[in-house]
């Protein structure tokens, strides 16, 4: 006789059916979507208690926060990642009226991540440990997991791997059902029964820890930020604020700040920012910092990474020195998105000074593959500068050595006018961590003639989908001795 299959996800809305009854439809619904297989047996019995909207958003901002692998950064990187899988999810398994997110695979997908390998079977192949009836069914797909305590390094062994067994209910029907009663999943449902438990870092903490906006910091108190009201701000001739889009993991990329002052400036101590929304002024995070600034020619540097959204900011900093307020300035700094899955290639940075320093890593403010690459203020350089330039590659192609599918291409222009072109060749990275890679060149100055603006135009592209970000670097190598670059302008 044929049995019935009963999808893992329909645990979550039976329970939701029960839960929350006081609450309003947008809070009764939170066990019921995808955050629901997180819950553990307990998190499960207080939301069914929980009498106001009020309370179900404070146990809510505690529910991801007892998740969050670091409690010192205003980022929580669990949720970021849970909220590109529910996305993937939706992309890939979804079928009739059923959310990816809440299909079994959805499920796997939440609690597990990725898998370290898929395999395929198609329709009415028999295989090994299946119910009889696998002749009514359809396609069968197999995702292996690393057994717990296990390393499971390449090449992979059987005896490592723990199977999640998926079948069509019918064939076409797209529903990939988890089934408990085949036997070659008895390891898996145990493994992701577990996993709530598993995933909870903090299950002693009581409340949100209000952090500053950058990691360690505290956020700025109302009078701490007072500060940003002085009129007139002080904003010293020659200063310069540089804005990018950076990199700081695969799914965090901050908005990093440059902020550079003459000589003539007293260095500063410390520094309070705050970081609004560009439409409507609402403050998402603000902080207070030591700083210590970058020795640069004609001046110092303080540098800055944001971790903020993607969206349209202004940036509020305040630098203060022994004797107050050395420099104050609001500066508009825009964040793209980036996509949660697939290749993403961050803009290109450049800069002629580029050195190592202590605190440098991944993220860091104009960080670039355990290098810092200081932002050059004007279009002037000396005869025998190089200009260094790079991108992170996140989730670039790869072929089947591993090795990313990562071009590069590069046109030269004199006075506006193409000179040259070189036509995109295969260009190798570095791998920092994870899915990120780091692409970078050397361009030397000592052949270009003294005087002409030049431009070179660099352009990376992931080969095998055709993703190209490009940028164009005017340069013009000073004709005599060295000169004070020019600051653009406020």
């Amino acid at each position: 006789m044929r049995r019935t299959l009963v999808p893992l996800g329909l645990a979550a809305w039976v329970f939701a059916s029960v839960a929350g009854a006081q609450l309003s439809q947008t809070f009764q619904e939170f066990p019921q979507g995808p955050a629901g297989f997180l819950m553990t047996a307990s998190e499960k019995k207080a939301y069914a208690e929980l009498k106001s909207d009020a309370e179900a958003k404070a146990w809510i901002d505690l529910f991801w926060a007892r998740r969050d692998p670091d409690l010192n950064t205003v980022q929580n990187e669990f949720k970021l990642d849970f909220d590109m899988r529910v996305q993937a999810a939706d992309r890939q398994f979804s079928f009739g009226k059923t959310p990816g997110s809440m299909s079994d695979r959805g499920k796997v997908l939440i609690l597990m991540g990725k898998p370290l390998h898929v395999q395929l079977v198609p329709a009415g192949a028999e295989q090994a440990g299946q119910r009889p009836d696998f002749i009514e069914r359809g396609n069968s797909q197999i995702w292996f997991y690393c057994k717990p305590g296990k390393e499971c390094t390449p090449p992979l062994k059987q005896e490592e791997l723990v199977p999640f067994v998926f079948t069509e209910t019918r064939p076409g029907s797209a529903d990939y059902v988890l089934d408990r009663g085949d036997r070659r999943n008895v390891q898996a449902v145990k493994l992701l029964a577990a996993q709530p438990e598993k995933l909870l870092l903090h299950p002693k903490l009581t409340e949100v820890p209000h952090v500053g906006l950058l990691p360690g910091t505290k956020a700025a108190t109302a009078e701490q930020q007072a500060i940003f009201e002085t009129q007139p701000r002080p904003w010293p001739e020659g200063a310069a604020v540089v804005t990018s889009s950076g990199v700081q993991s695969e799914t965090i990329h901050p908005v990093w700040v440059y902020v550079q002052l003459p000589d003539s400036t007293p260095p500063a101590t410390e520094a309070i920012g705050r970081v609004r929304k560009a439409q409507g002024g609402e403050e998402i995070g603000s902080f207070v910092t030591a700083v210590t600034a970058l020795t640069v020619p004609g001046g110092r540097a303080y540098e800055f990474s944001l971790p903020v959204d993607a969206g349209d900011w202004n940036v509020d900093l305040a630098l203060s020195g022994a004797s107050g307020p050395v420099a104050i300035t609001t500066v508009s700094a825009k964040n793209e998105p980036a996509p949660s899955e697939g290749p993403y290639i961050s803009p290109i940075i450049w800069g002629s000074d580029v050195r190592q320093e202590p605190q440098s890593h991944l993220g860091a403010a104009f960080h670039l593959g355990g290098m810092d690459v200081i932002p050059h203020l004007g279009n002037v350089y000396q005869h025998g500068d190089n200009i260094t330039y790079g991108a992170y590659v996140v989730r670039p192609s790869l072929d089947a050595q591993g090795k990313p599918q990562v071009e590069l291409r590069m046109a030269l222009y004199a006075g506006g006018k193409k000179n040259d072109e070189q036509p995109f060749q295969a260009v190798d990275g570095v791998k920092i961590v994870g899915d990120v890679w780091v692409f970078g060149q050397i361009l030397p100055l000592e052949g270009f003639r003294r005087g002409t603006d030049f431009e070179v135009e660099v352009s990376l592209r992931d080969a095998k989908t055709g993703l190209t970000r490009s940028q164009r670097i005017p340069f013009t190598v000073a004709k005599d001795v060295a000169t004070p670059t020019e600051a653009p302008k406020k």
